[in-house]
């Protein structure tokens, strides 16, 4: 038996948790010899007692903890102790770090180099465009994109990292319950790509419940040198990864956004108790670690603008810089509703214009 296995059903005895594990390996100087004590040794142990010593004995009639690393092997998950040296350095930081983490993809050592970008599942247009501008020019500076995996802000910072640069994953379900499962193919691409890491603390088949995520919260902001907020209420997930990023002594960002949008109460919440930096821009970010070496970004060069019919270009003149309907369209431009709709397909062909859920639309830059 390896130390690995002998962590992992240590960890899955009940009642015995990480403190309880860590003490029992610093006593007897590893997993494997922890798991050989006789039980009644650990019974008499301070703080331990009949319960736990009864469950020693029971890792060897179920083996549920086999059944889970078979699954592990073969969706080629690597389990990563926190004695390895390829354990995240800045989550052995917190006092809570959890003992192992279930990896699809590949951890790097530039991945110290990371900022938590995080929000609400029910994000605005506005919130969505900052998570994919503000995390695409982090990723392209160099840092690695953290968050996790979540509808809404966590899947716009994730993408959009993955287009120029590296992002991980922490979820809140074991790596062989993937969630949410429309997810499915965003894990695949960040493993395939080689471009990061989705990561769990929770054994393979491990559901999605509610308990799980406040604990999961913990390790995206503990990875991470900071965390910017895109997008959240008061009373939230995200406040949540928040307070806990502020108990790690980890620096917090905030966007601002519009005073009558309850989903923005937190962000003003934390920048008015001067609790988070207030950011516009990644750069705003960079500025608070002057001594990294920043990636330069590329210069692109030999963009060619959309060429518009003479009506596309006057409709699109026509168009307000913030999101609106069609029906505000119609209303500012006097134009029929069938007329309108061919021209807004063509200005969404040629990605003049960007159609969001609920028919609503926004440019995309000048043309």
């Amino acid at each position: 038996m390896s130390e690995i296995e002998a962590l992992v059903i240590l960890s899955s005895i009940p009642y015995l948790g990480p403190v309880k594990i860590r003490f029992l390996i610093n006593t007897f100087g590893s997993a494997l010899k922890a798991l050989d004590i006789d039980p009644k040794i650990i019974e008499e142990m301070p703080g331990f007692g009949k319960r736990i010593s009864q469950g020693l004995h029971v890792w060897q009639d179920d083996k549920s903890w086999q059944s889970n690393l078979d699954f592990a092997k073969k969706l080629g998950v690597k389990i990563i102790s926190y004695t390895s040296p390829n354990y995240p350095k800045n989550l052995l930081e917190i006092d809570d770090y959890p003992l192992l983490l279930y990896t699809l993809g590949e951890l790097k050592f530039d991945d110290q180099m990371s900022i938590a970008v995080i929000g609400t599942r029910q994000a605005s247009i506005y919130g969505l465009e900052m998570a994919e501008q503000i995390s695409s020019n982090l990723a392209e500076k160099g840092f690695t994109i953290i968050s996790g995996l979540a509808r809404g802000i966590d899947t716009a910072a994730h993408l959009s990292a993955l287009k120029k640069g590296r992002t991980i994953a922490v979820i809140g379900s074991g790596l062989g319950n993937i969630y949410p499962s429309e997810n499915n193919k965003l894990v695949e691409a960040i493993v395939n790509q080689g471009a990061g890491a989705v990561i769990s603390e929770f054994p393979m088949n491990t559901p999605p419940e509610r308990q799980n995520f406040p604990r999961r919260n913990r390790i995206v902001s503990g990875m991470s040198l900071g965390t910017l907020l895109i997008e959240a209420p008061i009373k939230s997930g995200a406040m949540i990864t928040m307070e806990k990023a502020l108990s790690q002594k980890k620096k917090l960002f905030a966007i601002p956004g519009r005073l009558d949008n309850e989903n923005f109460k937190g962000n003003h919440l934390l920048i008015k108790k001067n609790m988070a930096k207030l950011i516009e821009s990644a750069d705003d970010i960079c500025a608070d670690f002057e001594t990294f070496n920043f990636r330069k970004p590329v210069e692109q060069t030999n963009i060619k603008k959309p060429l518009l019919s003479l009506d596309e270009q006057n409709l699109f003149d026509q168009m307000p810089n913030e999101e609106f309907s069609i029906d505000e369209l119609v209303v500012h431009t006097k134009m029929a509703v069938t007329k309108l709709n061919v021209l807004l397909m063509g200005l969404m062909l040629k990605k003049a214009v960007k159609e969001y859920p609920g028919k609503i639309y926004k440019k995309m830059g000048k043309v």
